[in-house]
Parts: structure tokens; sequence; C-alpha cells
């Protein structure tokens, strides 16, 4: 028996023992479930060959969108509808099972889910050790600060997060079943924007110009984490409650607190690089890691650019890749619309004349810390006198930066003539339309970027610790489309030299969009909001997979 981890998935190799334990109608219909006295669950598997089998399982993404089940399970082949033998393992070499133990640690650090492996003696009595899997959800008890006051601890249960959590709930749950969602009302919403951006915006102009706002009730909330009171939350709580379909480009807090109706469709629309970098369930067991109980898990359908990248955002989201539809990107739409880019890039250089002769480099990383409150950007790594030497005169820099990030970056006074912060420039895809040259890190971006066909370049100073507390789906070097670069002394001899590998750029661009077209804000709409018939025939229905 071998034990493989690759992030949340559990593969277990085996081997049944003698094609004699199957009968032999049933021998080419092997299957596998884990169970208990109890319960059983079926888990997907893979036939090797030579009675070789490899059982695949997503410890946070079991069954019902839920993870793993407390308790110790055995696994047991079945041939047909009929039980066969459970899997047993050597006495002898327990070391081994010690060793693919893993402990997933999150909430803060303050639970865990611990998958362990050991042996038994089976129900039978037969000679040999059955093989057992043991995962356990552990979490420390709620805590109170020593010497809290009886004001103190009454005021936290009247005011604190959970009963924030629980009035939000209560509000939700009442509005739901006294109202319920009024046929053809759709929220537009978003937690982590002040207005409507990326995909969200794109869907909803290619409404509008369709003339489908005369069939659908549109309603809209946008706002940034905790910058609104309890009567702002009261409006998008009874939006949510009252809203057949709700779409939605990013995480989304409030569903934390409310379980919304399956008579609301929930479609997520976000725009950020998975595939790329590790988020959601992928990290799990890695620092700021997701709760098994997440928003994610709500989701009706989320959207990707390609089918090879279905089965990532099911597993970030924790959901069946059934539901992730392959629409592609709708911002995409506008990306690739000729007549929008050249009236852009005419307006661009009318407004910024000075620019109309040079070579663009534009500088746009992603910021660092947990969330929009924390969010940062270290700009000593950047060594501006180098970089301003490096250019010439016939080249200009514009800084990007993450709109989370607060501190601007300061560009001094002798450097102002090639360096500009673009930071607040509104459009940050058009801005892609000038750039000849794109130095990033772990941006989304470089998505959009692929379909120009140019070079790229990747200062990523802090790779290991940001793969050690993020993570990415594969080796960042290999999949990052451009030359990566571990010092911005790599970045100064890049730019001097042009080696920026670019032939990196068609392998990642196939990878990510099955169609390069302007047709995924319609394919959204025609498959997931306006006639469901070509996800529902994609999307199987949901079940507890409890057998």
């Amino acid at each position: 028996m071998e034990i493989v981890w690759e992030r949340i998935h559990m593969t277990i190799r085996m081997r049944l023992s003698s094609p004699l334990d199957a009968p032999e109608s049933a021998a080419s219909e092997v299957s596998f479930a884990v169970e208990q006295p109890s319960r059983v669950f079926p888990v997907n598997s893979t036939d090797e060959g030579d009675g070789a089998f490899a059982v695949h399982i997503n410890i946070t993404t079991f069954a019902d969108r839920k993870a793993i089940p407390n308790g110790v399970w055995r696994v047991r082949a079945y041939f047909g509808d009929a039980p066969g033998p459970a899997a047993s393992f050597d006495g002898g070499a327990l070391t081994y099972l010690d060793e693919a133990s893993r402990v997933f640690h999150f909430d803060s650090n303050r639970s865990a889910l611990t998958v362990s492996f050991g042996v038994e003696e089976p129900y039978d009595d037969a000679p040999r050790l059955d093989f057992l899997i043991m995962a356990y959800q552990l979490a420390l008890a709620p805590g109170s600060p020593d010497g809290t006051s009886a004001f103190a601890a009454a005021k936290r249960a009247l005011f604190g997060q959970d009963a924030k959590r629980r009035y939000a709930r209560w509000i939700y749950n009442i509005v739901a079943r006294i109202v319920g969602p009024k046929k053809g009302r759709i929220l537009f919403a978003s937690d982590q924007q002040p207005s409507m951006e990326g995909n969200l915006r794109r869907v909803h102009e290619r409404m509008l110009e369709r003339g489908l706002d005369k069939r659908f009730d549109m309603r809209y909330s946008f706002r940034l984490p905790g910058t609104t009171g309890w009567g702002a939350t009261s409006r998008i709580l009874y939006l949510m409650a009252t809203s057949e379909i709700i779409l939605l480009d990013d995480y989304f807090g409030l569903l934390n607190s409310v379980t919304v109706s399956r008579r609301s469709r929930i479609i997520q629309l976000w725009h950020a690089g998975v595939g790329f970098k590790a988020v959601g369930f992928s990290r799990f067991g890695r620092s700021d890691s997701p709760k098994l109980s997440q928003p994610h898990r709500q989701y009706t359908y989320a959207i990707c650019g390609s089918e090879h990248l279905r089965h990532v955002y099911a597993e970030a989201f924790g959901i069946e890749e059934s539901a992730v539809i392959p629409t592609g990107l709708p911002r995409v739409d506008w990306f690739l619309d000729e007549e929008r880019t050249a009236g852009f890039v005419t307006e661009f250089y009318d407004e910024y004349p000075h620019l109309r002769s040079k070579r663009i480099i534009l500088f746009a990383p992603t910021f660092r810390g947990s969330s929009y409150h924390a969010a940062t950007y270290d700009y000593g790594l950047i060594d501006l006198a180098a970089l301003y030497e490096a250019c010439g005169q016939d080249t200009a820099v514009l800084f990007r930066m993450h709109p989370f990030v607060k501190d601007a970056i300061d560009i001094p006074q002798e450097f102002q003539d090639r360096f500009f912060d673009f930071t607040k420039y509104e459009d940050g895809l058009g801005l892609l339309h000038v750039t000849d040259l794109l130095i990033t890190d772990y941006s989304s971006v470089i998505y959009e970027y692929s379909l120009l066909d140019r070079p790229m370049l990747f200062f990523a100073p802090d790779r290991v610790n940001y793969a050690a507390t993020r993570g990415f789906h594969h080796d960042y070097v290999d999949t990052a489309p451009g030359r990566v670069c571990a010092t911005f002394n790599e970045v100064i001899d890049a730019i001097a030299t042009c080696e920026f590998e670019q032939e990196k750029v068609a392998r990642f661009r196939a990878e990510n969009f099955d169609r390069i077209d302007t047709g995924s804000a319609d394919r959204v709409i025609d498959w997931l909001i306006d006639d469901q018939s070509s996800a529902a025939g994609s999307a199987e229905a949901r079940t507890d997979g409890e057998r």
C-alpha cells in the first residue's frame, strides 16, 4: 500500500489480493467505499491495471460539500453492488502509517483536522489486519479573558461577532420565509469593492445591451469590508433573501452568517488567478487557511476560463466539478473588443502625449498580507535608481499597485520624468494594451496580458515564503509565463538583455483559455442566468453521496 498527499488530496494505492476475491462476472466492476458499521460513502478510484487501484479522497470536500466526517473508517472494495474485502495492512510496517498521517490547522490555528492511519483486527476474525483511516476535527474551547467583568461578558454576548452573525441570520431567515425570492430579481453584489467592477460589470453591461433590464429586476450592493452599519447590512440581507439570482465577484463575508435558500441561485464570477496561486481550500492547513464551513460552499455555480481549470476551481471552492462552468471570463470580452481597444489607445495617448513614443513597462504586483485591512507592499524591494538607469530615456515605467495597498509609492523628483504612479488610473485592463513589458508577481493580471503574447517578468523575492504560507498549484517557476526573478538585480538584467522567457506565454494561454473571443458574458447570461438548460445539462444534482 502507498499513501500519497497532494495538498488536500489523499491517494491510497492498493492491490486486490487475488482476482478470486471477486465474482467472475463482476471482476471488471470494481469500486471502493469508506465505511463504518452504520455508514458507507462511495469514493472515487482509478483502475491502474493488474489488480492495482488508486482510491482518491478530498478530505475537505468529501461528501455533500463537507469534510471527511469524524470517526474510524475502513476502505472496502465492491464488485458491482456486492461488498468485497476490506483493505488490509502489514502489521510490521506501522511506522509508515505514522509518517503518512497529517494534521491540518485552520481557523487561526484554533482548530485542526487530523487524518491518521492504523490497523485493527477484522470483524470476521480473519487472519489479517484491517487498514483504518481515522479522521477527527478538533477545536479549542472558546475561553473568556481572565478578569472579564459581567458587563463585558454581557456586551460580548449582545454585540460580539457571534451575536452579529446571529442577528444577520435572523433577519435573513425572517425575510426569506415571509417574502422569499421574487421572480426575476437579480442582485449584483460585492463585499470587496465599493462599485461594480470586472466580470460583474461586464455581465451587467451586456444584459443592458440585450435589453434584459426589462425582464429582470436588477438590484445592487457594493461595499468594502467593515465600512457600513446595520442599516446597510439589513438592506443587503433583505436583497439576498428576495433575490432569485445572486451574482458575486469575490469572497462574500455575509455568507458566513446566513445559509441562502435553495430557491435562490448564487453564481460566483470570480476573476482571480485560480490555478496559478493557491486560494480557498487549495491552501487548507496553511497560514490564513479557510474554515471548513466556508461561504464558497454555497455557490450554485462558479465560472472559469477553461475546461482544464474546472477541477482547480472545484478544489478551491469546495464544490463539485459539475458546478464549475467554463464560460470564460466576461471581463475578457472588453479586453478583446478591437473597437474598444482602439478607442482606448487613442484616448490614452491624447491624455498622455509624452508617453506616445515610449516603451512602456507596467509594474503591477499584488498585495502582501492576509486581507484588505492588512494589505501592504514593501517598496524597499525596488531599486528605483537602478531601474531608472536601466530604462533609458526611451522608456516609461507605470506603477500600478493593488487597490488594497494604502501607502502610495514615493517617486523622487529626479525620477519623475520616467516613472509615473498609475495606481488610481481607472481602466487597469486598458493599460495592458499600451504595455510593452509587464512586471508582476502573483497577480491575476497575467491572464489577460497573456492574450497579447507580450513579455512578462515575475519579481518574486518572497517566493519561498509565499509558497510556504499561501501555496501554488504547481511549481511557480514552471507555471509563470515568463522569467522569474528572485532579486531586483535579476529584473534589471532581464530588462537590459531582453531575456524574458517569452516562449512560456503560449503554453500558459492554452491551459487557461478554451475560447479566445468576446462571448463570455453572453455564455454566463444564456447558460446560468436567462436559461439554465446548458448548465443544467452538464451539472449533476447535488446529493449527500451516501450509499
